[in-house]
C-alpha cells in the first residue's frame, strides 16, 4: 500500500508542478556549476536588493520585495538568472501581493549581433488567478544597438506554458493547462558613468488559453561605491482572468541595491 500510495502521489497534480519545478532547478544548477568550474575564462555579475513595493491588483497594498540576480558572460555565452519575492500580509479570501518567481536565461551568440536565446521562468503566486505559472521559450535575437551607454536587443521563438488556478478561483478551481505559446522580447537599458542607469524590458507569451504582457521599467543610481537606489515598476497584463479579478496588475518597488 505504502509504494502504491508513493505512484499515485507522483501522478498526482501537486507531484507534476514539482517535478517540473525540479526539472528547472536542475537546469539551473547545472549550468551555474559549470560556470563556476570555468569561472577564470568568463566575467561574473551579481545584485542584490531589498525594499517596499506598492501593488495594484483587486486592491492596492504596501509590502515587502527582495530579490536577486546573477550574470555571467564567457566569449558567445551569457546566463543569466533571477529570483525575486512580493510579500503582503493577508489571507486567502484577501487581495494582496504574495508571490516569488524564478527566471533563468541562456543566449549564445551565433554571430556578431544574432543569438539564439532559452527562457524559463517558475512563478507561484497566492492572489493573483494563477497561482503556479512555468513558461519556456527558446529563439532568435538580435542586438540592434550595442554601445557603452545603450543596448537594444529584440527576440521571437516559440515556447511552453503550464499554468494551473487557484484552489479557490470562483469558476475553474485548480484547473491545469498546458499549451504552447509564441514568445517575443524587447530589451533596452542605457547608463552614464556617473552611475546613473535606466531601462525597460517588454515580454509577451501569446497562447490560445492566455495571453500575458509583461512591462518592467527601472531607473538606478548610485550612492555610493555598490550600492545604489532602484526604483521600477512592473505592469501585467493577461487576457484571461478569474471573474473576481482584475487582467491587470502593477508593482512600484524602491529598494537599496548591492552590487558584487
Amino acid at each position: 500500500m505504502g509504494f502504491y500510495k508513493f505512484l499515485t502521489d507522483v501522478i498526482s497534480m501537486q507531484s507534476k508542478i514539482l517535478f517540473k519545478i525540479w526539472i528547472l532547478s536542475m537546469i539551473l544548477f547545472i549550468n551555474l556549476s559549470a560556470m563556476a568550474n570555468d569561472a577564470d575564462s568568463g566575467q561574473w555579475d551579481g545584485s542584490a536588493k531589498l525594499g517596499f513595493i506598492f501593488s495594484k491588483t483587486s486592491t492596492s497594498s504596501l509590502s515587502v520585495n527582495s530579490g536577486a540576480t546573477l550574470t555571467y558572460e564567457q566569449e558567445k555565452w551569457k546566463q543569466n538568472g533571477e529570483f525575486a519575492t512580493y510579500y503582503t500580509n493577508a489571507e486567502d479570501n484577501e487581495d494582496g501581493a504574495n508571490k516569488y518567481k524564478f527566471n533563468y536565461g541562456v543566449e549564445y551568440f551565433v554571430a556578431n549581433k544574432q543569438f539564439i536565446y532559452f527562457s524559463s521562468e517558475y512563478e507561484h503566486d497566492r492572489f493573483a488567478t494563477y497561482r503556479h505559472q512555468l513558461t519556456t521559450a527558446l529563439g532568435f535575437g538580435a542586438t540592434l544597438i550595442d554601445t557603452e551607454q545603450m543596448t537594444l536587443s529584440v527576440g521571437v521563438g516559440p515556447g511552453y506554458r503550464f499554468s494551473q488556478r487557484q484552489n479557490f478561483d470562483p469558476e475553474f478551481p485548480k484547473q491545469e493547462m498546458d499549451e504552447v505559446v509564441g514568445n517575443s522580447f524587447i530589451d533596452f537599458n542605457s547608463g552614464s558613468t556617473n552611475g546613473f542607469k535606466y531601462g525597460v524590458k517588454m515580454n509577451i507569451d501569446f497562447g490560445e488559453a492566455n495571453s500575458s504582457t509583461n512591462v518592467k521599467a527601472y531607473v538606478k543610481n548610485q550612492l555610493v561605491e555598490d550600492v545604489s537606489l532602484l526604483i521600477d515598476i512592473e505592469y501585467i497584463y493577461n487576457t484571461v482572468t478569474a471573474s473576481n479579478k482584475n487582467s491587470d496588475e502593477i508593482y512600484s518597488t524602491i529598494s537599496l541595491n548591492y552590487d558584487f
